[in-house]
């Protein structure tokens, strides 16, 4: 207040950090840390970006290119970023094949044994 600053200058930079590191927190099923969202979400506009400029999903090289970091770090920020998968999405369209079906009990006894 003294200093020539009004006090809504700061309350407005601090709610709208709070509101959008909740939204970061509570968005996922997997909590996912603030600081990997940020990355999540830049590697997202600058992969957008590459796709408009070069007229095609651009390669993890090309994003690692433009961020300065490892092709490796891009890998795992893309991994990441997937969305989980429910268990019982339907994979196959023509049978209702659901994913819960294709996977393999290791603890269960092939016909064979």
């Amino acid at each position: 207040y003294t200093k020539g600053f009004k006090f809504s200058t700061y309350a407005t930079y601090w709610i709208k950090q709070g509101i959008t590191r909740a939204i970061a927190d509570q968005s996922r099923t997997i909590r996912v840390p603030v600081h990997m969202v940020e990355k999540i979400n830049k590697v997202s506009s600058i992969s957008s970006q590459l796709a408009k400029e070069l007229g095609r999903e651009p390669k993890p090289e090309e994003i690692a290119k433009r961020m300065d970091i490892s092709v490796e770090e891009v890998v795992q920020i893309i991994s990441i970023s997937q969305k989980p998968q429910s268990i019982e999405s339907t994979i196959r369209q023509e049978d209702d094949t659901e994913l819960e079906q294709v996977i393999p009990d290791k603890e269960a006894h092939s016909p064979e044994e």
